[in-house]
């Protein structure tokens, strides 16, 4: 009778332990969307005050990557290369596809995402603001990336948590962000206003980039992979 008893215990801790790995391969839907911090510098000049805006931004995206440390079962690694690079516009959020996975659900205690830039015919990462210079004289800002890039990130809920739970019953999306003030964090107005411009399609704009205004473009080049942030809500 004990022995069967044994048994009967032993199957049903089987049983359950099955269930809770079967639990664990469940799908939870995962979208990822886009956005962007706006960056500002003003400063008070003789001639009036001098503002320099970076408030848009356009993204190329050819391969994603998520790797996922988990609490509670296998971690979880996959790659998706996408067939036509993601055209993202971070200022409005609207990209020229819908992008969603199947995650396997759980409590991630770790989440990287491995996000790859660049195509061979469109620029990688472009941003674009004004410079007023005065009153009466505004300029077009233009930074531009041209670049094939990874840049990897560690995934924090809204709380700037790392852990992040994703269930099977209930959406996620993943906000891929450009923090354009972390990427324009070492500028100032002196090095902005001494730069050279440029004459683009007949007009006059600043130009940032690897021929133009190197320096500039250098400052910010080297903290790119600081300036993408991904947000899981």
């Amino acid at each position: 009778m004990k022995r069967a008893y044994i048994l009967v215990v032993l199957i049903i801790a089987v049983s359950s332990l099955s269930c809770e790995k079967d639990e664990l391969k469940l799908p939870s839907e995962l979208n990822i969307e886009f956005d962007m911090n706006a960056f500002s510098l003003d400063e008070e000049a003789s001639k009036g005050p001098q503002l320099l805006i970076i408030d848009e931004g356009s993204l190329i995206i050819n391969t994603m990557e998520f790797d996922g440390k988990r609490e509670q079962g296998d971690d979880y690694f996959f790659s998706s290369s996408f067939e036509i690079p993601v055209e993202a516009e971070m200022h409005t959020g609207k990209s020229n596809q819908n992008i969603s996975f199947d995650i396997p659900q759980g409590i991630y205690n770790s989440i990287e995402m491995n996000i790859k830039i660049g195509d061979k015919e469109k620029t990688a990462l472009r941003l674009k603001g004004r410079l007023s210079k005065g009153p009466f004289e505004d300029i077009p800002v233009v930074f531009e990336y041209s670049f094939s890039e990874e840049i990897r990130v560690r995934a924090e809920d809204k709380q700037g948590n790392r852990q992040i739970i994703l269930r099977k019953d209930r959406p996620s999306t993943a906000r891929i962000i450009m923090d354009a003030p972390r990427l324009c964090r070492l500028l100032n107005m002196r090095m902005i206003m001494m730069a050279n411009q440029a004459v683009v399609n007949g007009e006059q704009i600043l130009l940032i980039n690897n021929t133009q205004n190197t320096e500039i473009f250098n400052i910010m080049a080297t903290r790119l992979d600081q300036s993408l942030r991904v947000i899981f809500e």
